[in-house]
């Protein structure tokens, strides 16, 4: 589309002049591949976190902001842009596993405490995967924080004996395809280190 100005008796007039069909067409097609691309695929640029005092390090997309960093429970925990204002995207969570306890004990006791504690908790999906370090368990659910506001819980739960860490991702629920596959490839970035 392009715009001609012409001066009438005692205002401007802006006339749009097609230049063809098929020119129109290829620009709408062009616009929209550019959403598409922006809403299914943000920005691949990743920075390395680093836990210094747990020997351990994931990448996470280079506009999460770190919010808060400690050497105990809360190791860490990332703010989107976008959600700075509603919820954590990401927190990084250390906790010691009882000596009677096994990796699985620790989930299926997570995922009940979960179930008597998170108002409309709903668990989606359990699996046990293997990273190059150790097997994880990948949990992912739904929360209600309210009756407006479901978000899409995923969960990476791994062991280096007696600690357990707990890597999740959160997003309103109607973003998940957005989200999850970026929660994925922190999971997938997950190193023990030293």
């Amino acid at each position: 589309m392009f715009l001609r100005q012409r001066q009438g008796k005692s205002r401007w007039r802006i006339e749009m002049l097609a230049r063809g069909e098929s020119m129109g067409r290829v620009v709408v097609v062009l616009a929209m591949l550019a959403m598409l691309t922006a809403a299914t695929c943000p920005a691949a640029e990743a920075k390395v976190f680093r836990q210094y005092d747990h020997r351990l390090q994931f990448e996470v997309p280079d506009e999460w902001l770190c919010t808060s960093q400690s050497p105990h429970q809360f190791l860490a925990i990332f703010t989107a842009p976008e959600m700075r204002y509603e919820i954590n995207t990401l927190t990084l969570v250390h906790q010691i596993l009882p000596a009677t306890h096994t990796l699985t004990d620790y989930v299926v006791s997570t995922v009940a405490s979960q179930e008597k504690m998170l108002w409309q908790y709903r668990l989606l999906d359990k699996q046990l995967l293997d990273n190059a370090y150790a097997p994880y368990y990948r949990l992912a659910f739904t929360w209600r924080l309210s009756w407006e506001q479901q978000y899409f819980v995923l969960q990476m739960i791994i062991c280096r004996y007696p600690d357990v860490y707990v890597l999740t991702g959160t997003c309103p629920a109607s973003l998940r395809e957005v989200y999850e596959p970026l929660f994925q490839r922190v999971f997938d970035s997950f190193a023990f280190v030293g």
